[in-house]
């Protein structure tokens, strides 16, 4: 596996994916933009063609009035100097005409006010004139000037000398007899420059706005695609951290700075009989009554502290609790989280190793006095039997010998008990019909619950087949019952009762009698152990050395005052040494 690789909290791929609003924006300042492009774009031509149709009529009018200027000039001033000149100067001072030229066919120049850069006319534009009888334009932007060009009649068609009395042959550059003549007009276009300049600023105010429109759309497209992908990173985040810590086998709380419970997972509600909304804003202490930790304690301490809480129910709970300190940005304490570990089920199994341990040393030790005290007590029994039955003993002696017997007879049962606990029979596992077990085991022991004055109800028609030794367990039952007959004073109530899960099979023995304190429920599978005035105390741990080897356990609900009921947990299949579980049929042929 390479140094480099990475591995990541599982997300779910986020697509970029635009949304109706967004597509719908971005096509609306698309369209905007279009609009006003093609706006400016119409204006900007519209402006240059009004600007070239106002100058061709200024400068056709201006070649007009200099026509009909010169030729009122012919008519009534030939005696002075060059008129054609004189009319030329009085129109370029106006300020918004650069120049004008006049020409003639060969385009020689035959008057102009300034000479200038402006290229005269062109023999194309000249054959242009002639052939169209309209003037041509031409704009020259890097000069600023719109030049219009046409025919300069300065004559009437057909007038070759002025009325009688008042001939004069025209002067030295009067244009007369020339040919054809042309004048030329470079009008200057800076309104139109500046107003057109103003349009392209317009234009680009606009533009920019819209860009900048566009640029902050986008912006907040992008924006709003890395939201969606932090807030689904976020709530990939919490799904997979919600499932760590509920997955958790522990309880895990946290609480503020004071120490108020904020939240905890499904084991902890489990743990304290109580759902995350009761408990939540409680303090550590009303949420886990009877403990005596402290949070700073548990803080400052890498070993797990043992406790105990008590249940609503009056139950003690015993757990095992470490924690550390919940800590922000800037390193100060925001709370604490609290591990909690439920030891019940350990210390049952602590309980039960202890109890195994003891009976397997009890076992050796009972299978030793046991064959030491058979023998001796047969041989008892045997003189006590025959000094009872000799001819010249009295009836003192033959009572005295009968108690013997008795004794010894009572004291052997004991022992057959010791070796039946220290050498127990391997089962046969066979598949019992748990109706029939329930009917045969109410029979057995239908005259010890008449002798007691106690009820007793079996449940029928269970349909429940059970792999076991059914002996064994018939002795477990009656082991139970007589138990609980012992305890439940006459009138009260005796049920046996079966039902079965999807791995178990569950044979409970209830009644309504005085029940059992802690003491006594620690003890009852204990050798020995017994509550009556008779018994030997083995019948218990005689069936709970059964249940074993069934590979069941128990399970007792009791309280003082309050009856107990016993529930015998077997398994639907006797498993083997692996673990694996047989088939019906292994079973049956074993």
């Amino acid at each position: 596996m390479p140094d480099s690789q990475k591995y990541e909290i599982p997300s779910t791929p986020i697509s970029f994916r635009l949304s109706r609003a967004s597509l719908g924006f971005i096509f609306a300042t698309v369209i905007l933009a279009a609009l006003t492009g093609f706006s400016t774009y119409k204006n900007i031509r519209r402006g240059q063609n009004l600007m070239e149709q106002f100058l061709l009529q200024k400068g056709e009018t201006v070649i007009r009035s200099i026509e009909a200027g010169h030729r009122t000039s012919m008519m009534h001033h030939m005696s002075e100097g060059n008129p054609l000149h004189t009319l030329i100067i009085e129109n370029i001072r106006e300020n918004d005409i650069a120049f004008i030229r006049i020409v003639n066919e060969k385009n020689s120049v035959i008057d102009e006010t300034a000479s200038l850069s402006v290229s005269k006319l062109s023999a194309q534009q000249i054959d242009r004139i002639i052939r169209t009888g309209r003037p041509v334009t031409e704009l020259h932007s890097e000069l600023r000037l719109f030049t219009v060009s046409d025919l300069f009649q300065p004559k009437n068609q057909g007038q070759d000398t002025m009325m009688a009395g008042s001939y004069r042959m025209p002067s030295a550059g009067t244009p007369n007899d020339q040919g054809k003549q042309f004048i030329s007009i470079g009008l200057i276009t800076d309104e139109f420059d500046t107003a057109r300049k103003q349009d392209m600023q317009h234009a680009l105010f606009m533009g920019g706005i819209l860009f900048l429109i566009g640029s902050v759309g986008i912006y907040f497209l992008f924006l709003y695609q890395a939201i969606r992908v932090a807030k689904s990173t976020l709530t990939d985040m919490k799904l997979y951290t919600d499932n760590v810590i509920e997955s958790i086998p522990t309880g895990l709380i946290t609480l503020d700075a004071q120490n108020r419970v904020v939240s905890c997972n499904r084991k902890a509600e489990e743990i304290f009989r109580r759902t995350k909304e009761e408990i939540q804003g409680k303090t550590i202490t009303e949420t886990l009554p009877g403990c005596s930790f402290n949070c700073r304690d548990i803080c400052n301490t890498d070993v797990d502290l043992s406790d105990e809480f008590i249940t609503d129910d009056g139950r003690h709970i015993p757990i095992k609790i470490s924690g550390s300190c919940l800590t922000n940005n800037e390193g100060r304490a925001v709370g604490t989280v609290l591990i909690i570990r439920d030891m019940s089920s350990i210390r049952e199994m602590e309980q039960q190793l202890e109890r195994s341990r003891r009976m397997v040393a009890l076992g050796k030790m009972a299978a030793g006095i046991a064959h030491e005290i058979r023998n001796p007590l047969g041989t008892l029994r045997g003189f006590a039997h025959y000094f009872g039955s000799r001819p010249e003993a009295n009836e003192e002696s033959k009572s005295y010998a009968n108690l013997m017997i008795s004794e010894v007879d009572r004291l052997n049962r004991n022992v057959s008990g010791l070796l039946q606990f220290a050498r127990p029979r391997e089962p046969q596992f066979l598949p019992v019909d748990l109706d029939e077990l329930l009917a045969k085991t109410a029979v057995l022991m239908e005259s010890d619950f008449a002798n007691h004055g106690l009820n007793f109800h079996w449940q029928r028609n269970t349909g429940i087949t059970v792999f076991a030794d059914p002996d064994l367990l018939l002795q477990v039952l009656m082991n139970l019952i007589k138990n609980s007959i012992h305890a439940t004073p006459p009138g009260g109530q005796i049920s046996l009762t079966g039902s079965e899960s999807e791995q178990n099979i569950r044979i409970s023995v209830s009644d309504t009698g005085s029940g059992m304190n802690d003491h006594e429920r620690e003890k009852m599978f204990d050798p020995f152990f017994t509550t009556g005035k008779t018994g030997t105390g083995l019948g218990l741990a005689v069936s709970h050395q059964i249940i074993e080897q069934h590979q069941g356990v128990f399970e007792v609900e009791t309280a003082s005052g309050k009856g107990t009921t016993v529930t015998l947990v077997l398994p639907k299949r006797k498993r083997n040494d692996d673990g694996e579980k047989k088939t019906g049929n292994d079973s049956a042929g074993r």
